[in-house]
């Protein structure tokens, strides 16, 4: 059975079965792996940390998507308090990771960052 589909990047039509070289973009959006590759190279430092920052929240909080709540948190933490991605990331690392605190207590959220920011800044 054939999956035709177009290329994320690049919008050439083609079998996602057949072509070994296409990789997910998405739940339902394929791309070829070099269209992907070359998008990847282009993205600049601080999309590329954005990404890493929701790939450790995904995978932490067991989410299938970012939450709008998330989102928001993100957002103002980054306004408000000018904290950076990577540096977000990292408190989120120690708080759980170092520190062994559990997520129970974080309610789908990520709130805990402007309170260990520093903590884990030092």
């Amino acid at each position: 059975m054939a999956h035709k589909v177009k290329c994320y990047y690049c919008n050439m039509i083609f079998d996602r079965d057949k072509t070994v070289d296409c990789v997910a973009v998405s739940a339902r959006r394929y791309a070829h792996l070099e269209c992907h590759i070359n998008a990847q190279s282009k993205k600049s430092q601080e999309e590329q940390d954005l990404e890493a920052l929701e790939e450790y929240i995904l995978q932490l909080l067991q989410l299938e998507n970012i939450t709008p709540r998330v989102r928001k948190q993100i957002n103002d933490f980054k306004a408000q308090y000018n904290y950076t991605y990577t540096g977000m990331r990292k408190a989120l690392v120690y708080f759980y990771e170092v520190k062994g605190n559990n997520t129970e207590k974080a309610n789908g959220g990520i709130g805990i960052i402007p309170y260990i920011y520093n903590d884990a800044y030092n």
